[in-house]
C-alpha cells in the first residue's frame, strides 16, 4: 500500500507542476538549453541528446532536443591577444512524453548572443532566446483514485467529464549570461566556466485547468572547472522552477579520445505538495567518445545511465539513461589558441610544448639583450 501511495503521488505531483521542464544530467553537452549566451562557443555546432528516466515502467517519460548554434565572426580578424567578439545564433526544438495521459511539449526556441573579452584573461557572453510551444494531452487514457478498486484494481467509471479543450499554446524568453576565466593569455593550464539563466518570466496562461496566468520562472547556475593538463573537468549545477529543485555536481576524466566519469544528482519538491516522499537521490556513470574526424571538426557522443538511490528507486524507477551527440567546428579564435584543441584532441599537447619553448626561449633571448 505504501508504494501505490508513492506511484500516487508522483502522478499527482506530475499534474501540479506540469509546467516543469525537464532537467538533463548532461547539461555541459547541452549549452544551448542550459544558457542562451553560450551559443557561438565555436564556428558552429549540432547538438542532440535523448533522455528515458525510469526505463523499466510502462508509461513513457521521454524527452529530447536537437539544436544548432554559431557564430559570425569578421572577416577582418584582428591578429592580437584579445579575441574578436562575436555575434552569434541558436535555433532548438525540444520535445517530451510523459505518463498513461501521453502528455506532450513540443518547443521551438530562437536566440541570439553575442561573447567578448573584457580583460585578458576574462571573456563574458550575453544571450537572450524566445520560444514558442505546444502541449497537449489524451484524456481518454485519464485514470483518478476514485477509478482505483482495491480489490479488482483499475474499475474504468464514466463520470469524469474532459475540458473542451486538450492542448494550448503558450511563448517565454530566456535570459542568460555565462564568462570564461583562464589562468595565462596564451599557454594557460586551467580555465573556469559559469554562467546564470533566467527563463519564462512572462506570466501566462500554462495550465489544463486554470484560466489565470502562471507563474512558471526557472532560474539556474553553473560553475566548471577544467585543467588542460591533468584532463580532468569538474562541473555543478543548481536549477530552481515552480515547486522543484534540482542539484548536481560531475567530475570526469579524459583518456585520449575517452572521457568517463560520475554525477551525484538531488531533485527534492516543496513541502507544499510533498509530505511523503524525501529528495529524489541518483548516481550516474557518464562515458562519452570524442575525435576528430576531418581538420579542427569533432564528433563527441555520451551516455549516461543513472540509479536512483532515494526511496524512489523500487524496482520499476531504479534506471534511467541518457545520451547525447554533438558535431562541431573550432573557431578563428579557438584556432588562435593551438593548444585549446588539447581536450579535444591530445596529439595537440605536442604543440603545446613546442609554444611553451619558444616561449622560454624568447624571454632568455630578451633578458640577455637587456643585460648587454
Amino acid at each position: 500500500m505504501k508504494l501505490i501511495n508513492k506511484i500516487i503521488l508522483l502522478c499527482l505531483i506530475s499534474l501540479k507542476i506540469n509546467g516543469q521542464e525537464p532537467t538533463f544530467v548532461q547539461f555541459y553537452n547541452n549549452p544551448i538549453y542550459l544558457n542562451p549566451s553560450l551559443s557561438g562557443e565555436h564556428k558552429w555546432r549540432v547538438s542532440s541528446i535523448f533522455s528515458k528516466n525510469w526505463s523499466l515502467l510502462p508509461s513513457s517519460f521521454n524527452n529530447q532536443l536537437i539544436a544548432f548554434d554559431g557564430q559570425l565572426e569578421s572577416k577582418n580578424r584582428k591578429i592580437i591577444d584579445h579575441e574578436n567578439p562575436t555575434l552569434n545564433y541558436s535555433l532548438l526544438y525540444r520535445g517530451n512524453k510523459e505518463g498513461d495521459l501521453s502528455l506532450k511539449t513540443d518547443e521551438f526556441h530562437g536566440g541570439i548572443g553575442t561573447r567578448f573579452q573584457v580583460l585578458q584573461l576574462i571573456k563574458v557572453g550575453f544571450g537572450i532566446s524566445m520560444k514558442i510551444g505546444r502541449k497537449s494531452i489524451d484524456w481518454s487514457k485519464a485514470i483518478f483514485v476514485s477509478d482505483l478498486d482495491p480489490i479488482l484494481g483499475i474499475n474504468m467509471s464514466n463520470n469524469f467529464i474532459p475540458p473542451n479543450f486538450n492542448s494550448f499554446w503558450y511563448k517565454n524568453a530566456s535570459i542568460g549570461m555565462s564568462f570564461r576565466l583562464r589562468n595565462h593569455v596564451k599557454l594557460y593550464d586551467w580555465q573556469i566556466n559559469g554562467g546564470f539563466t533566467h527563463s519564462n518570466f512572462i506570466n501566462q496562461k500554462n495550465s489544463f485547468f486554470y484560466n489565470g496566468d502562471v507563474n512558471n520562472v526557472k532560474s539556474s547556475i553553473f560553475l566548471t572547472f577544467r585543467s588542460i593538463r591533468k584532463n580532468y573537468r569538474f562541473n555543478t549545477f543548481y536549477q530552481q522552477q515552480l515547486f522543484s529543485k534540482t542539484f548536481q555536481i560531475n567530475s570526469e576524466m579524459k583518456f585520449r579520445s575517452l572521457i568517463a566519469g560520475i554525477t551525484y544528482r538531488t531533485q527534492f519538491y516543496s513541502s507544499t505538495i510533498n509530505n511523503i516522499l524525501g529528495p529524489s537521490e541518483s548516481l550516474w556513470f557518464n562515458f562519452s567518445y570524442l575525435v576528430e574526424f576531418e581538420d579542427n571538426k569533432f564528433f563527441n557522443i555520451s551516455y549516461s545511465s543513472g540509479l536512483t538511490l532515494s526511496e524512489l528507486g523500487f524496482q520499476d524507477t531504479f534506471f534511467s539513461h541518457e545520451i547525447s551527440m554533438k558535431i562541431f567546428r573550432l573557431s578563428e579564435n579557438e584556432l588562435s589558441y593551438k593548444h585549446d584543441k588539447d581536450w579535444f584532441c591530445p596529439s595537440d599537447k605536442q604543440v603545446r610544448k613546442e609554444l611553451k619553448t619558444k616561449k622560454i626561449d624568447a624571454l632568455k633571448r630578451n633578458n640577455k639583450r637587456k643585460s648587454n
